[in-house]
Order: C-alpha cells, then sequence, then structure tokens
C-alpha cells in the first residue's frame, strides 16, 4: 500500500486560513459570517446611503486583489465574501429591504431598533465631501468628511481611499480637521499632491479647491448646512455654467501600453495632458511633450488646444492648434490614437 502523496505546503499554508473577514478585511472576531453592517464596518442600523455604497466599495477593493488565490478553497470563500458585500449595498441601500433586514437583526440581537438608535450619541454629520472628479476610475464617487474621522489617501487597501495607480504613494496624503477647518498633509514626498496646480506640503481646504494627484482630480466641497462662518467659496471656473457638456472619457486605442488607458471627466474640469508628473492624464514617450495638450469644456461642448508641443496634436488626421470634440473623434498624440466618446 503506497503513501498518499504529501500536501503541496503552499496549498496547506492557503488552506490555514481560520477566518478570512478576519485575515482579508480586518475584521475583528464575532459571528461569522457577520452581520451587513459588521461586514461593511459601518454603525449598526446606518441610514446614510452613500456612506453604505462607499463602504461597500473600500470593502470591495481590499479583498477583490485576492480573487485570484492559488487556492481553490480560499478562492471559493473570498468569492463569498464578495457575494456578501454585494448583498449589504443593495439591501442596506433600499429602503424597504433595509427595514426588514434591521427588523430581523433587531430580533435576532435582542434589540428595540427604535430604543437602541434614540439612546445613541448622535451621529455627527458630514460638513463637507470630496468628490471625484476626474481619473481612470471612480469619478462620481463621493466621500463624506466627518470631524473625528481623518480620511487616508494611498495606494494601501487600508486607506479610507485607495487608489490604483502607480503614481500614488502607498500613504499619499490625508485630511483631517483642524479648529473649524479641514488641513491637507501630503505625506509621500516621493509623489507630488497638487491644490488648485500649486505644490503643496499643508493646505487648508476651501469649498471649490481642487486636489490632484496621479492622474486623479478631487474637489473640495463643503456641504450647505456647514458653510456658517467659514471661508467664502472659491469659484471653480466652469462649474457655475449654466450649459455644460456631457461627461467624457478618453480611451487609448493605439499606442505603448500605459497603467491608465482610460481617463474620465466630469464637466467642470479641464484635463492636461502630457509626459510630466504633475499632468492630469501622464502619457510617456518621446514624441509627448511635457505640457502636451488641454481638453477642457467650453460652453456647451468640449475642446482641445494644442499647448504648443513639438510634434502636434492632430484631430481625425488633422493637425490643429484648437478645436471642439465630437463624440468618435479620434486625438493622436505621439503615438496614441485616443478616442473620444460623449456620454449623454
Amino acid at each position: 500500500m503506497t503513501d498518499p502523496p504529501e500536501a503541496d505546503p503552499a496549498d496547506q499554508a492557503c488552506s490555514a486560513v481560520p477566518d478570512p473577514y478576519s485575515h482579508y478585511l480586518d475584521l475583528p472576531s464575532g459571528p461569522r459570517p457577520p452581520n451587513l453592517y459588521q461586514l461593511l464596518e459601518l454603525d449598526l442600523f446606518c441610514s446614510h446611503p452613500e456612506r453604505i455604497r462607499h463602504a461597500a466599495r473600500k470593502q470591495f477593493r481590499r479583498i477583490k486583489p485576492f480573487s485570484e488565490h492559488p487556492d481553490r478553497a480560499t478562492r471559493e470563500k473570498i468569492q463569498d465574501i464578495m457575494t456578501q458585500i454585494a448583498t449589504a449595498r443593495v439591501v442596506l441601500t433600499d429602503p424597504v429591504q433595509k427595514e426588514g433586514y434591521d427588523l430581523a437583526l433587531a430580533e435576532e440581537l435582542g434589540l428595540d431598533r427604535d430604543e437602541y438608535l434614540h439612546n445613541r450619541l448622535a451621529v455627527p454629520l458630514p460638513d463637507s465631501q470630496l468628490r471625484i472628479t476626474a481619473g481612470p476610475d471612480m469619478v462620481g464617487e463621493r466621500i463624506d468628511l466627518l470631524e473625528a474621522a481623518p480620511i487616508t489617501i494611498g495606494s494601501d487597501p487600508h486607506c479610507v481611499i485607495t487608489l490604483s495607480s502607480a503614481r500614488i504613494g502607498k500613504l499619499h496624503c490625508q485630511l483631517e480637521r483642524r479648529d473649524d477647518h479641514w488641513l491637507l498633509t501630503q505625506v509621500d514626498p516621493r509623489h507630488p499632491t497638487l491644490v488648485n496646480d500649486q505644490h503643496c506640503r499643508e493646505f487648508l481646504m476651501a469649498d471649490g479647491d481642487a486636489i490632484d494627484m496621479g492622474g486623479y482630480r478631487f474637489r473640495f466641497v463643503r456641504l450647505p448646512e456647514a458653510n456658517h462662518g467659514l471661508q467664502p467659496a472659491r469659484t471653480t471656473g466652469q462649474a457655475s455654467s449654466r450649459t455644460s457638456p456631457p461627461p467624457i472619457s478618453l480611451i487609448v486605442r493605439k499606442g505603448p501600453c500605459i497603467s491608465a488607458p482610460v481617463f474620465n471627466a466630469l464637466p467642470t474640469e479641464s484635463i492636461l495632458i502630457g509626459h510630466c508628473d504633475t499632468a492630469l492624464w501622464q502619457l510617456p514617450g518621446p514624441l509627448v511633450s511635457r505640457h502636451h495638450c488641454r481638453v477642457q469644456p467650453a460652453g456647451d461642448h468640449w475642446e482641445i488646444q494644442d499647448l504648443r508641443s513639438t510634434n502636434g496634436t492632430m484631430i481625425n488626421g488633422r493637425r490643429i492648434e484648437r478645436s471642439a470634440l465630437a463624440d468618435r473623434d479620434e486625438i493622436t498624440i505621439g503615438r496614441f490614437e485616443i478616442l473620444v466618446s460623449l456620454r449623454r
């Protein structure tokens, strides 16, 4: 009788994860599976839809990198957790489903939900938001800023806002409350952070300020009920226009391989394109100038302006200095052929 083959030590190590919720999401010990609020690291019976959506996105981004795990059993556990996160987002943002879930959970926990919420200290409302207005992904997302919760931004999955870009530091920067203002502090000196197109290490934010880092643009927004006695809003240029173009996507169809082949922007933003570190959309290569061109809103349409680049900017095969953009236009910048998509 032959001995059974020895198990692969790597597979044994992979299968040895006793609690994937703690191992991959850093959740504290407790019932497994956790209830939906524990899964998303939310306060019990949280009723803020945007906070719920953001928490679901954050947890999904934290666990998704492990979905290709070499161990089959571990992959299946991770897929189960990803499904639970998706379910949590749907259930907790639908008023009817949430009501039914909350009542069933309160009964399971032996709580009177209304009394529990009444006796809790009021959760502070956010006084400001960060809105992602341009970048390769996450455009349109909003992140509430709460006084007791500093916002960390970086490529590390444990940051509050996790950005997937080689131009983003592991802990890139953070926002924290200082008296009546929010202070932005750059943490990683190797990667630039710009506020209103200026390099900064520390900056007191005001309404409408633009923060650029690693190919993403954020807008700092004071919520209306929080504006009493604070700095006056700074204008955001096109944001106050009565007419504006639709959101735009720029898609590399042909050219060198880059980490962000798709770039998206809302119609409040202008997009500096070039090979320098401070370009909002960075296209590498010797045929691309440092500040090559700019795509920007102009009334009810988008336009592109060449910035005296060495090798020029072309639209549909024609060299231009400035030109309006239409859906399905093709921009040529160096070796890059870029499709314009306008999302009406």
